[in-house]
């Protein structure tokens, strides 16, 4: 979550930490439980660094 939390910024850990914890319940009853991480990241850097190029995709 630290990780997480320098990538996005101005996020703190425990924000991340209860979104984890509010959303994870709304998944499971939707029957989408979400595979354990394969991988860790140790730095923001390496988290963007492995992130899709997506640059080109428009939000609304």
């Amino acid at each position: 979550m630290d990780v997480l939390a320098d990538a996005l910024g101005d996020v703190s850990r425990s924000s991340i930490g209860n979104v984890v914890r509010e959303t994870r319940p709304l998944l499971q009853e939707a029957g989408h439980i979400p595979a354990p991480a394969t991988i860790r990241y140790r730095t923001a850097a390496d988290l963007l660094a492995a992130a899709p190029d997506n640059h080109d995709t428009q939000t609304s």
